[in-house]
């Protein structure tokens, strides 16, 4: 995916409320994206641009697995909901990161 300014341009536009919105808040602090970000939209676009990524990776994986090569929205999320997650990590391996 280039980050160039010119060419083509998409909008990706969404609205998330209540429970949705507080988990994309703490997935921002989790990811620092405040040092990375000047602005909202800057902060939006990478993120987006990072779940774009996450999602090609698992479209390869998902494809790797089943042989299809053209799976549909319906299919990876099937997937994603049916992936186990990892084991959690260790308490004495959690970091705290301060400002």
């Amino acid at each position: 995916m280039s980050t160039g300014s010119h060419g083509r341009v998409k909008r990706v536009t969404a609205e998330f409320r209540g429970d949705e919105a507080v988990g994309i808040d703490i997935l921002e602090v989790m990811l620092r994206m405040g040092e990375v970000s000047r602005s909202r939209v800057e902060c939006d676009t990478r993120l987006v641009r990072l779940a774009l990524q996450a999602l090609d990776r698992a479209i390869v994986e998902y494809c790797a697995k089943t042989g299809q090569r053209y799976p549909g929205y319906q299919d990876i999320m099937k997937f994603l909901d049916a992936r186990v997650p990892e084991v959690p990590a260790d308490a004495a391996r959690v970091v705290s990161i301060q400002k």
